[in-house]
């Protein structure tokens, strides 16, 4: 009787996990790294009821997307016009363009007076950070004749064109428009899951599929984080300028990956690639000296990308809001 009840039981267990798995196959068999206490409740209610079941879900787009990333300055004097063209660019269409400011420039450490603080003339916010910088810090003296020959600058999906990766403004457009004709290559799906309380953090949940068997080199994804509208001190045509729109200021990766994750092997289920993240969001850029301090989800935003590890291309970008 005992061993009659014991196989009775071990069919229920096994009826149940099963269809727990048919309910929603995505959540990890093992512990990942994330921060649980960023959901407010048990974790095992948020892989039941939070993680998202990635068959049900639509890509996020269909198209290749563009991504201009726009080498800039907060008293760089040019670089304001180069900003206007990439939001003209993105404004016309803006669910398929989309732009992240990187404050940085083509020196040896990514620095230079456009980036620096000059707490006398006014230019009190950092802009910058150490992710920036080696982004500048590569493009422009690692990476031997990329094109980023000093600021202004902005790459297109860093695709290269002519041995160069970087180009003036006036190529911009045409350069967005030839993406936007690519077919897809990569595609992404992606779910953001954000918690004012606790800790004004989030999850982002995200498929990877390889749609085109002739990328052979390794893929990595990478998420920034990026701050919009904050209004700031900026040299417009060498005018102190303290009520600044920046937009799409480059905060830094979400997991301080800057080249990104690696789509390796163990991630693969069913033929797609699966990678979670939690994270915190910043808080705003203030001015050097200031006492306050602050978050605002409204203003930020996720944009995420795959590229090639070895030409650097970035095949799709998408952009997830923590807020509607």
């Amino acid at each position: 009787m005992k061993k009659l009840v014991f196989i009775i039981f071990s069919v229920l267990f096994f009826v149940s996990v099963s269809c727990d798995k048919v309910e929603n196959p995505f959540p990890p068999a093992v512990n990942i790294d994330l921060d649980t206490t960023i959901y407010p409740g048990n974790w095992s209610d948020y892989v039941s009821n939070e993680w998202p079941d990635f068959s049900v879900l639509p890509l996020d787009d269909p198209n290749r997307n563009a991504l201009i990333e726009d080498f800039t300055g907060h008293n760089c004097s040019f670089c304001p016009a180069a900003g206007e063209i990439a939001h003209n660019i993105h404004e016309s269409n803006p669910s398929r363009v989309f732009v992240a400011s990187i404050h940085a420039s083509n020196t040896n450490d990514g620095m230079s007076s456009f980036q620096s603080l000059n707490i006398g003339q006014g230019y009190t916010v950092q802009f910058y950070n150490n992710e920036s910088l080696e982004l500048g810090a590569y493009f422009g003296t690692t990476l031997v004749n990329s094109g980023f020959f000093g600021n202004p600058a902005g790459t297109i999906n860093r695709t290269n064109v002519a041995g160069e990766y970087f180009s003036g403004t006036g190529l911009w457009q045409s350069k967005v428009d030839a993406v936007l004709m690519d077919p897809l290559k990569v595609a992404i799906k992606a779910k953001v899951n954000y918690f004012e309380s606790p800790k004004h953090g989030f999850f982002l949940h995200t498929e990877v599929e390889k749609l085109d068997n002739n990328l052979t080199n390794d893929l990595a994804m990478v998420v920034y984080m990026l701050e919009d509208s904050l209004v700031g001190p900026q040299n417009v045509s060498n005018v102190y300028t303290p009520d600044y729109v920046h937009r799409d200021i480059f905060r830094g990766t979400i997991d301080n990956q800057l080249w990104g994750r690696n789509l390796t092997s163990d991630l693969i289920q069913n033929g797609k690639y699966y990678l979670d993240y939690s994270a915190i969001i910043p808080d705003q850029l203030v001015p050097q000296g200031s006492a306050s301090t602050g978050y605002n989800a409204e203003n930020m935003h996720v944009l995420i990308y795959v590229y090639d590890k070895v030409t650097l291309e970035i095949y799709q970008a998408i952009e997830k809001h923590f807020t509607p």
